[in-house]
């Protein structure tokens, strides 16, 4: 007697009323729930068992098609039984989500390789001529009995086959539990109704994996773009790099914790399911995207007078000139006659002098906590005084800079200040370079791109930079939320823009780039804002300052919560949760950690 495939169906059998009843509420409620669904093995399962409901089928499993190691595999997605289930011996957890190459001699496989439903009234009756055979070694481990099987293809619009789906023994009651001794009389071939109804159903089942799948792929783009941004701001500063890695891992900490307090008024913040979570994880990696066009120079800035070189070496040279020069006049006045030990006197007078000239101007170019008002008024003496200069100063510049020098040189030898702010140290500012007033950021725009003035940079009070390179640096978050703002994003990341153009705000309004105030501040970006904030501070890679210990760092950020600045919920949920320290042991060095008084950090706040 031949064995009947797709080709050749049993006829319906009698007792099909239950699954004509059935058929059309159940593909309804499947149709529904593949337009909102987003957990792609649950609907599965839920295809699974209603295709096993409407078949009577005691057992069933699903098969995706995947892409493997230079080939294309099958991945064991889902799988039901339930003789099994109410015998509770279950299945073999390594069973379930394995993977392994599609290849005819499986019924599954030659089934994914063709496109063409098997329907086997027995599937230990298989002819020898057949392609295919059935494996009895999954019935042997788990003490079952396979019978009669229906394996049907999941094929696209397209025909292509995006899985496989097999029902297995078809019951002649409901109600029937199988043993590997009663199955072959209790279970009867699938009908042609039977594959019918369950090829409409795994065309259903096609649509949801091919539309998941064109989920996941846009998210994976969304995804590949972000570590492409990322990778960029790391491959050109190391520094910068690690800190846009660094925040997302501290500010998942934070929202994590923040996610599980039970009381006070954080307790109503929840994710809505990872759909947010991923929303918040990408705005994380995202919220310094901006600093791919701040200038390397500014954002390395170690010393005040980097340009993108430390220009120190230069005015070095210029004492050398005045001591080389002061050793001539030596010289010539020994030759002239003059008193030995007079001579010798000054120049030694002269030479300890310019040493301590240009130790203040070494002193200054580190870029400290702040600059001492007397190193500060004899830099301003400095500048008073000039060398002489015996090169054409205008030889061998570009043409940009050419433009800034205005006039016609002066004759040669050039009296020079040692200390410079000359008119071609200040660069203008383009037109283009001033945001649109329609983005609505409050940031002051300095009126000069860059002032190189010598005097001018070694007279920043604090830190390296001058005030047209701290612009530069904030303007990093103009850059940030217009390249985010200008994305298409879907609508499942529609925030990714707000909340990683917020990180730099401040609750009292005074942030930037556009002065939000608290009640226009998110949980999530307020999260950030700690994050970004705790990670600069820690940072052991900066090159123009050194990390800061834990408790100095927990101490700032007190200093802000009590100015109105950060979150003090968040930043009390950052303390007593231990978030602090779970990224300390991460990512600080172990000479960084050092003891916290949480008690005292808390204070009236506790």
């Amino acid at each position: 007697m031949a064995i009947p495939l797709s080709a050749a169906h049993p006829p319906p059998h009698a007792s099909d009323a239950h699954q004509a009843q059935r058929a059309l509420p159940e593909m309804l409620q499947i149709a529904t729930a593949i337009s909102g669904a987003v957990n792609l093995p649950a609907l599965l399962r839920q295809i699974l068992s209603s295709s096993r409901d409407l078949t009577l089928s005691d057992a069933g499993s699903i098969y995706l098609v995947e892409e493997g190691k230079g080939e294309k595999q099958l991945w064991f997605t889902a799988f039901q039984n339930s003789s099994l289930a109410a015998a509770g011996t279950g299945i073999d957890a390594s069973l379930l989500d394995v993977r392994f190459p599609i290849t005819p001699e499986r019924l599954v496989g030659w089934t994914a390789l063709h496109g063409q439903a098997l329907n086997l009234p027995d599937v230990y009756a298989i002819p020898a001529d057949r392609p295919y055979r059935f494996d009895a070694e999954l019935d042997r481990r788990m003490g079952y009995r396979a019978v009669s099987m229906l394996v049907v293809p999941l094929r696209t619009m397209a025909g292509e086959v995006v899985g496989v789906m097999q029902l297995i023994n078809r019951k002649r009651e409901p109600s029937s539990l199988l043993t590997p001794e009663t199955a072959p009389s209790l279970v009867r071939p699938y009908d042609a109704g039977d594959q019918q109804l369950i090829e409409a159903l795994a065309a259903l089942a096609a649509v949801c994996v091919e539309r998941t799948q064109a989920l996941e792929g846009q998210q994976r783009q969304i995804d590949s773009m972000i570590a492409l941004l990322a990778g960029a701001i790391d491959a050109r500063s190391s520094h910068t790099g690690r800190h846009c890695s660094r925040v997302p891992e501290l500010a998942l900490l934070l929202a994590e914790a923040a996610e599980a307090t039970q009381e006070g008024p954080l307790a109503p913040f929840r994710f809505k399911g990872e759909t947010e979570r991923r929303e918040f994880r990408t705005a994380a990696w995202l919220h310094d995207c901006g600093k791919i066009v701040t200038p390397e120079a500014v954002v390395e800035k170690a010393t005040k007078l980097d340009a993108p070189a430390n220009r120190l070496h230069e005015i070095r040279t210029r004492f050398e000139v005045l001591l080389r020069d002061g050793r001539i006049a030596m010289l010539e006045g020994l030759l002239a006659g003059g008193d030995p030990d007079a001579l010798e006197r000054e120049y030694a007078r002269l030479e300890q002098e310019l040493q301590q000239d240009f130790a203040c101007v070494a002193r200054c170019n580190l870029g400290s906590e702040g600059t001492d008002p007397e190193d500060l008024a004899q830099l301003r003496r400095l500048a008073e005084r000039t060398w002489w200069r015996h090169f054409d100063d205008r030889i061998g510049l570009g043409w940009e800079e050419q433009t800034r020098y205005s006039g016609p040189p002066p004759p040669l030898p050039a009296q020079e200040s040692l200390l410079s702010d000359a008119p071609h140290h200040r660069i203008p500012r383009p037109p283009e370079e001033v945001p649109e007033a329609r983005w609505g950021f409050n940031l002051a725009v300095p009126e000069l791109l860059y002032n190189r003035g010598e005097l001018y940079n070694l007279s920043v009070a604090r830190g390296t930079l001058t005030p047209e390179e701290i612009y530069k640096i904030r303007e990093h978050m103009i850059h940030t939320i217009v390249m985010l703002e200008s994305m298409s994003f879907p609508p499942s990341l529609a925030r990714v823009a707000e909340i990683a153009g917020g990180h730099h705000e401040t609750l009292d309004g005074h942030g930037y780039p556009r002065g939000l105030g608290a009640e226009q501040l998110s949980i999530p970006a307020r999260i950030l804002a700690i994050a970004d904030i705790f990670e600069a501070l820690t940072a052991a890679d900066r090159p123009y300052k050194r990390g800061m210990p834990l408790s100095q760092s927990l101490a700032i950020l007190a200093g802000l919560r009590d100015r109105g600045r950060i979150d003090a919920d968040l930043f009390a949920l950052f303390l007593r949760s231990g978030v602090y320290l779970t990224y300390a042991e991460r990512f600080m060095t172990a000479d960084q950690i050092d003891p916290v008084d949480l008690d005292a950090l808390l204070g009236p706040h506790a």
